[in-house]
């Protein structure tokens, strides 16, 4: 199938995950677009920007599959350079114009927006201080008018020791206070995401609801797009696949990253953990949505009310803040909100304020906590791993942004054989020239390595590394860069381009190809012999401790019959004899599927670099 081509096979699917990386997102669009000339888009996922990209993608898959038609790819495509052209003002980019603080936090801003692009440490330093002095030009000419009235009475020295000393201790007080109060106050971050007064240009998230309406062909004051909407959308399942009786498998399914800083943990949207309830008070989100979204989310919410199925546990109404109401179900979630809580970026953003009972106290001592929900990337920026099996149907892309290498000039990398791949990814701070910009990147390591350790070590794995293309950003691109020129945008997106053909070339092969490519039947053997490698291991444990005669223990088949007349942990009554004859079976069957799967491992001379491993985990 040629590039051209208006769309791809009706059976043949992939998943794309994008990374977070704020600016770096105009690399998504053309990556979306090129893949969808040869696949349909199964599962979407992404974080902060690449959340942003995920909304846009599934919504185009939406309209493509309910109307036939390629065009929001299309549309799509053509986002990177819409991007770059001048806003309305004439002054800025559509880009930068997308970011627009609130009055009290605009000072903090100009002074984030004149340091951009700086390089070095101390070129940093000189435009933070630049900043300073320009955003909160008050207490500069008060300094300076002070300044020069205690030179002309006490000579020159003492009257700039004077403005430096005032100056200072102004423009700390304003800079305190705008961190201190004006921050908090708007959600710990300077901007909302909605359009500011007077502004001539939309902000971040009504542009974002209008690019997603638009895409999935919907009208932009009607009803939003829902995770439900792209759950049910035709085209799935293909003839080929044939899901179990009784079960039901999401034709699109998106999923987002953000965090509850709060409760210290990342959250995946929509919500799958039945213990999970999230809750909300309208006059706290209102400001944060377009209105045709609030409107929905209330007119689908609920008031709150204790769970009727573990009574007692939770607080009772008259206890909840007035006018608490749950967050609707996924299906009617709309996928804006979910966006909108994955891309916020601390300080930049605001945090989506959310509420949650906490269990700590006893029951009937227990209140609801206020959670701040903020970027996604804090604890996963590039969570791959999110629709993995332990075998694949289709490939899991991911596109994965990092900083150009040095003496590389190859801005684009995806192995092409097994060996390839598994190096680290190095933070190279250590060997930069000047003793400030080391102690700067050493500090920078820390929390880079805090935020991505996770993800760097995954994305080395065999089956991870051979499916994940890597972008390679140069220092003025991407990233903290909002003002980047069209130029620099434009070169930032041809990038996808590249980097979703280099995929479709491993994995699709040439326009005449007849047989499945190379590259995707490799991406299946190497996921086989991973799985073996990780079952072997930890079925041999099973099988150890499937055993009789444990010492200090009760055996596993004397606890099943235990069931018979006690009810065991999890369980909601006694197991019945049927339930306990397939426990016995299916513990005899374990040990000798642990045989099987041992003996076709130890046949084999696969090796996994590096090492995998099995075990239960979160489903995050």
């Amino acid at each position: 199938m040629s590039a051209g081509s208006q769309s791809a096979p009706v059976d043949r699917y992939c998943d794309l995950v994008m990374k977070g990386g704020i600016t770096s997102g105009v690399v998504y669009p053309p990556v979306a677009y090129r893949l969808s000339r040869y696949y349909r888009f199964k599962n979407i996922g992404g974080t902060s920007a690449g959340a942003i990209a995920a909304a846009a993608t599934a919504a185009a898959e939406y309209s493509r599959r309910r109307t036939g038609s390629a065009a929001a790819f299309d549309e799509l495509n053509k986002l990177p350079t819409r991007l770059g052209e001048a806003a309305t003002s004439g002054k800025r980019t559509k880009l930068l114009s997308l970011f627009q603080p609130t009055r009290g936090c605009h000072r903090l801003f100009r002074v984030l927006i004149a340091s951009l692009n700086a390089k070095g440490t101390w070129r940093r330093v000189g435009a933070i201080v630049r900043g300073l002095l320009t955003a909160y030009w008050l207490a500069t000419l008060v300094a300076l008018a002070v300044g020069a009235y205690v030179g002309r009475a006490y000579g020159t020295h003492a009257g700039v020791s004077t403005a430096l000393i005032l100056l200072t201790l102004l423009v700390g007080l304003w800079v305190y206070s705008d961190i201190t109060r004006e921050l908090p106050a708007n959600g710990y971050g300077m901007c909302t995401g909605m359009t500011a007064p007077k502004s001539k240009t939309e902000a971040l998230t009504p542009w974002l609801h209008g690019l997603i309406q638009s895409l999935a062909g919907l009208e932009a004051d009607g009803p939003p797009l829902t995770f439900g909407q792209l759950w049910s959308a035709p085209g799935f399942p293909p003839a080929w696949l044939t899901p179990p009786p009784n079960t039901t498998i999401r034709s699109i399914d998106l999923r987002m990253f953000t965090t509850n800083l709060s409760t210290g943990r990342p959250f995946v949207f929509p919500l799958t953990d039945e213990t999970c309830r999230l809750f909300y008070l309208p006059q706290e989100l209102e400001p944060l949505l377009p209105q045709a979204v609030f409107r929905w989310l209330v007119d689908h919410s609920k008031d709150y009310a204790p769970d009727p199925r573990r009574p007692g546990s939770d607080p009772p109404a008259e206890r909840a803040p007035r006018g608490l109401k749950e967050l609707p179900d996924g299906a009617d979630l709309p996928v804006l909100l979910a966006a909108r809580m994955s891309l916020s970026f601390p300080v930049l953003f605001s945090a989506v304020p959310l509420w949650a009972i906490d269990y700590d106290p006893e029951k009937g001592k227990r209140t609801f906590e206020r959670c701040m929900f903020s970027d996604g990337g804090i604890c996963s920026n590039f969570p791959v791993h999110l629709f993995d099996g332990l075998l694949p149907m289709w490939p899991t892309f991911g596109v994965q942004l990092e900083p150009k290498l040095p003496e590389r000039d190859n801005m684009i990398f995806l192995p092409k054989r097994y060996l390839e791949g598994f190096g680290e990814r190095w933070n190279r701070f250590a060997s930069r020239p000047g003793s400030a910009t080391r102690m700067g990147g050493f500090l920078a390591a820390i929390f880079s390595t805090m935020q991505n350790w996770n993800d760097n070590t995954l994305s080395r794995m065999p089956g991870v590394r051979d499916r994940v293309v890597r972008v390679r950003l140069n220092e003025n691109e991407g990233g903290m860069n909002l003002n980047m020129e069209p130029p620099v945008i434009s070169a930032v997106a041809a990038r996808g381009d590249e980097a979703a053909q280099a995929l479709i070339d491993r994995y699709v092969g040439p326009p005449t190809a007849t047989s499945p490519a190379q590259g995707w039947d490799e991406q299946r053997w190497i996921r086989l012999g991973v799985s073996l490698s990780m079952l072997a291991r930890r079925f041999f444990g099973v099988e150890l401790a499937l055993q009789s005669g444990q010492p200090h223990s009760t055996d596993y088949p004397v606890i099943v019959a235990q069931g018979a007349h006690s009810v065991l942990p999890g369980e909601q009554s006694p197991l019945t004899a049927p339930q306990i004859a397939a426990l016995q079976s299916c513990m005899a069957a374990m040990r000798v599927f642990n045989a099987s799967v041992a003996g076709a491992y130890t046949n084999l001379s696969f090796e996994t670099i590096p090492e995998t491993d099995l075990r239960v985990r979160p489903s995050l």
